[in-house]
């Protein structure tokens, strides 16, 4: 009776361990419109990470053209609740470095105009749908969300004078970006 009782749970826990799904590569990749008070622009993103369940997390990239040109670098997770076999809906979210695309240092009018960029924080959140799409685990992706990025910029200027140092401005800015995305892409 202990022996059996032994081997029937040994038995129910290993088909169980054996039963649950491996964690597997997967990828995102999306192409959206950012909308906020300053203006429209594309963005482009991949994100590239596991699958576990319904969890994806990964580390993600890409392009983002609102207002100023930046690469946001960023880890994401993404919490999937089946409404049908093939549909889901999911929460995302990310945070990372946002990098500025700025415009290389360069010298005008006889003036040393002298501009550094420094990165800054980015995150997102938002609410999609995913649809699966063929036999294989291609999916389309679509999401609605809310983007933030942050950047810094140093901006001096030398003025010309006959006997050095000559004066110099140095301004500063802090730019914080916010918009609304709505994204369109295809996953696996």
């Amino acid at each position: 009776m202990k022996k059996s009782s032994v081997f029937l749970l040994t038995l129910f826990l290993t088909t169980g361990l054996m039963a649950q799904q491996k964690p597997r590569f997967s990828s995102q990749n999306m192409v959206g419109l950012l909308v906020g008070g300053s203006d429209n622009a594309p963005q482009v993103q991949t994100i590239n990470g596991l699958a576990y369940r319904n969890w994806f997390t990964g580390i993600g990239t890409g392009i983002d053209w609102y207002y100023q040109r930046s690469i946001p670098v960023f880890f994401s997770a993404n919490r999937f609740f089946t409404t049908s076999p093939r549909r889901q809906v999911f929460l995302a979210s990310g945070a990372g470095i946002n990098y500025p695309w700025g415009k290389p240092d360069y010298i005008t009018n006889g003036w040393g105009y002298d501009t550094r960029f420094s990165p800054g924080f980015f995150w997102m959140a938002g609410l999609g749908y995913k649809i699966g799409v063929g036999k294989q685990n291609d999916n389309l992706l679509i999401q609605l969300g809310y983007n933030n990025k942050a950047h810094s910029q140093k901006t001096t200027v030398v003025y010309p004078c006959l006997v050095p140092p000559c004066p110099e401005s140095v301004e500063k800015f802090q730019y914080s970006f916010n918009a609304l995305s709505l994204k369109l892409g295809w996953g696996f």
